[in-house]
């Protein structure tokens, strides 16, 4: 029985702990750009159209600006944020930079 409660323990124990990998990380997201920013390591997320795939890099593409832009804190549970971009460019549309000059 003690066999049984230790095992069990042990069980619990391993499967209670959080793989680094899957530990929360927080991103800038640049709607406008559709480009992601993290802060702790200094790399940005955007998709490159030729190639059809996100790339992860120190710099962006000259093609590619996202200053003076509004950005958004998101959170997500690894490195590869892009894979919930549809659901961040469904919540954070870029603003209607129009509409802001004619303001």
């Amino acid at each position: 029985m003690k066999k049984i409660i230790l095992a069990l323990a042990v069980l619990f124990a391993l499967g209670s702990t959080t793989p680094a990998a899957a530990q929360q990380v927080k991103f800038y997201y640049y709607p406008s750009s559709n480009v992601y920013y993290n802060p702790s390591t200094t790399e940005y997320w955007y998709y490159d159209a030729p190639t059809t795939k996100w790339v992860e890099a120190r710099t962006l593409p000259t093609t590619i600006t996202v200053e003076k832009t509004p950005r958004y804190l998101v959170y997500y549970n690894g490195q590869e944020v892009w894979k919930a971009n549809a659901e961040h460019k469904k919540k954070y549309k870029p603003k209607n930079m129009d509409k802001a000059k004619k303001d």
